[in-house]
């Protein structure tokens, strides 16, 4: 495609679309030849920013903008909006379309995005950052031309925002979001990874398939924005100091070099790993909501999550299918509450879980107590350790972990829970080989992660433990 065609298509009249908004009326917009028309990816995004719910005043930037028409249905909705795009007729058809429904953007709608130096900014930092991603390949018979064909597919748009946001701290404000929509049929597993590798949450928060097809719609943030973590040379448990503080923020993180009086599931003692990864995290009281025995499997797959993303593998929480990637490294869920780890003919406890409870009148307070082996410990039979994974430091292992945690757990005013049934399948597709090589016989777990063998359910209530003040 040449610049002479780039040219023939500007120079023809746009069309008129009538195009539906999510629980709005119809928008009627204009569309220049060289400019993106929403289609269902449009639609899957305007429907997951509306069920968010309303603006309120809060501010909402949109990158990619095309002919404007998720930015007037967020302003509709009570957002402060600007947007950006590459495209000069796609910011032409923006202020145009906005200015037909009563909204006068011209300063709003600014040229450019991701890449570019600070001209595509907005003037205040967003609460949501919303993006569809390039992911349509290039249509020979029926393109758009070459400027937006250019902007259609690449392997680096992503990248290029979450760099542009940790060099320019106030372009998302506290606590804000960023929503992006990708495709499973090209890069869509490596961007949950990517943001995850980096210390950033992700959840994914509504999808639809349409033919082979599956768009996706994934948040990142922030995890635990304006919590405190603390390491402590030696205690008796991270999970005890966290649970003596009485009621703290979701998020504190406290760990330890040494753990004197350390316990697994049932009251085990755990043994130190020299150099391991010992810690402790305080959850909202909410949590507790989805049952004990649905945050005891979140917190498994929080862990797969991190230990994926550090293997440069897809996240079992984003797509179930990965957690057969797992079992090809030797990953092993041993239900309920450890991950062990069979590499090199050797096999081993790599990770302990336990989660924990205690109330105080009506208040709730959630600990989630995870142990990971550096190296194999000589105190147990059976252990094995990160180090035959790959060779990191606790120092870069925690900001993976961490931003895990969080993505699976974390109770965040902007986001929606994770959905049980996508947890419950992604920890149990890592768990059935395990099951396979002598565990009992069972074919899946319940709503709440009972294992289900012939004739009854196995519950996992006792991994929570119960204090009662």
């Amino acid at each position: 495609m040449s610049i002479e065609r780039e040219i023939e298509l500007t120079s023809q009249k746009g069309s008129s679309l009538m195009w539906q908004a999510y629980g709005l009326y119809e928008l009627e917009l204009t569309i220049p030849p060289t400019v993106y028309p929403p289609r269902e990816d449009s639609s899957l995004l305007d429907q997951t920013i509306a069920e968010l719910g309303p603006g309120d005043g809060k501010h909402l930037l949109e990158i990619g903008c095309g002919s404007g028409a998720i930015s007037i249905a967020a302003a509709k909705r009570g957002w402060i909006v600007s947007a950006c795009d590459i495209n000069p007729l796609a910011v032409a058809a923006t202020r145009g379309n906005a200015s037909k429904h009563g909204l006068d953007w011209n300063s709003e709608i600014k040229e450019g995005g991701p890449g570019d130096i600070g001209k595509w900014m907005p003037d205040e930092g967003a609460d949501i950052i919303a993006w569809n991603l390039p992911y349509i390949e290039p249509d020979p018979v029926n393109s758009l031309g070459p400027m937006e064909d250019s902007a259609l597919i690449g392997n680096d748009e992503a990248k290029r925002l979450m760099e542009a946001i940790e060099s320019n701290p106030y372009l998302l404000n506290p606590n804000g979001i960023v929503l992006m929509l990708h495709s499973s049929n090209q890069l869509g597993h490596y961007i949950g990874r990517d943001w995850r590798r980096r210390g950033w949450a992700t959840r994914n928060l509504s999808h639809r398939t349409i033919g082979d097809e599956r768009l996706t719609v994934i948040a990142c943030w922030r995890p635990f924005e304006g919590s405190t973590t603390n390491r402590l040379e030696k205690c008796d448990s991270t999970n005890d100091e966290i649970l003596s503080k009485g009621m703290v923020e979701q998020g504190t993180f406290l760990s330890t070099e040494c753990q004197i009086g350390g316990r697994g599931y049932a009251g085990r003692k755990w043994f130190n790993s020299e150099g391991g990864f010992m810690g402790s995290w305080a959850l909202s009281g909410n949590s507790i909501n989805q049952s004990p025995e649905f945050l005891q499997m979140a917190s498994n797959v929080a862990l797969l999550d991190a230990f994926s993303a550090l293997l440069d593998s897809g996240l079992p929480s984003h797509s179930w299918v990965h957690g057969s990637t797992l079992e090809q490294f030797g990953f092993r869920v041993k239900w309920p509450n450890d991950i062990w780890l069979r590499k090199g003919g050797r096999i081993g406890k790599l990770c302990g879980i336990l989660v924990e409870g205690r109330t105080q009148g009506d208040d709730v307070q959630i600990v989630l107590g995870v142990g990971i082996n550096k190296r194999p410990n000589p105190e147990l039979d059976l252990s094995i350790g990160w180090e035959s994974l790959f060779e990191i430091e606790f120092d870069e292992l925690f900001p993976v972990i961490h931003a895990s945690v969080a993505s699976l757990m974390e109770k965040h005013e902007l986001i929606p829970d994770c959905k049980k049934s996508d947890i419950l399948n992604s920890v149990y597709s890592t768990m059935r080989r395990t099951l396979s090589e002598g565990g009992p016989l069972a074919f899946g777990l319940d709503q709440n992660g009972g294992l289900r063998v012939p004739g009854s359910t196995i519950r996992t209530t006792g991994d929570v433990q119960w204090v009662w003040d």
